[in-house]
């Protein structure tokens, strides 16, 4: 199992590491800060990952049980919002860090790793919450909604057309 390198900084804090790739310091206050900056942004969208997690499947009510919240509303959420612009904001601070070139390979590399692994748990929790079953009592709702959507939608067209027939009969009696 390969070990990040704040792994690798806790156990050999006062020693002096030297990267054989890009030949900088492993523990040097530049390698820690963003070690440190890159833990706590993904730990930021971490929680936030957590809380919608935890919302996908939380259900109300003793009998008539449903979801306390929508699919599109977890989707469109708040924290869907922040969660990208968290991610966003790490990706553009590493974008500028590697333009200036201040930044490591093995930061570069945690950084990846990071991003990589919370995507994934992104694209989970956008299935989970994609793919979830309706209860019994949202599966009824939604048949009477779309009743009455039917309703509402087909029966002025069929009152028109039954109005115009029987009035395209009228005439033709008075023509008669």
């Amino acid at each position: 199992m390969r070990r990040c390198l704040f792994c690798l900084l806790k156990r050999n804090k006062n020693k002096s590491l030297k990267c054989q790739i890009c030949s900088k310091y492993l523990n040097s206050k530049e390698i820690r800060e963003g070690v440190s900056y890159l833990e706590n942004g993904f730990a930021k969208i971490n929680n936030e990952l957590n809380d919608i997690e935890n919302k996908v499947y939380e259900i109300t009510g003793v009998f008539f049980k449903k979801y306390k919240y929508k699919a599109e509303d977890l989707l469109d959420s708040n924290q869907m919002t922040r969660i990208k612009s968290f991610a966003g904001k790490i990706k553009s601070d590493v974008d500028i860090w590697e333009a200036k070139n201040k930044i490591s390979y093995h930061l570069l590399e945690i950084y990846n790793d990071y991003a990589e692994s919370t995507q994934e748990r992104f694209r989970q929790i956008n299935d989970m919450i994609k793919e979830r079953k309706p209860t019994l009592w949202e599966r009824v709702g939604n048949f009477f909604m779309k009743l009455y959507h039917v309703i509402v939608e087909l029966l002025p067209t069929i009152v028109q057309k039954m109005l115009t027939v029987k009035k395209k009969k009228y005439i033709e009696k008075e023509a008669a």
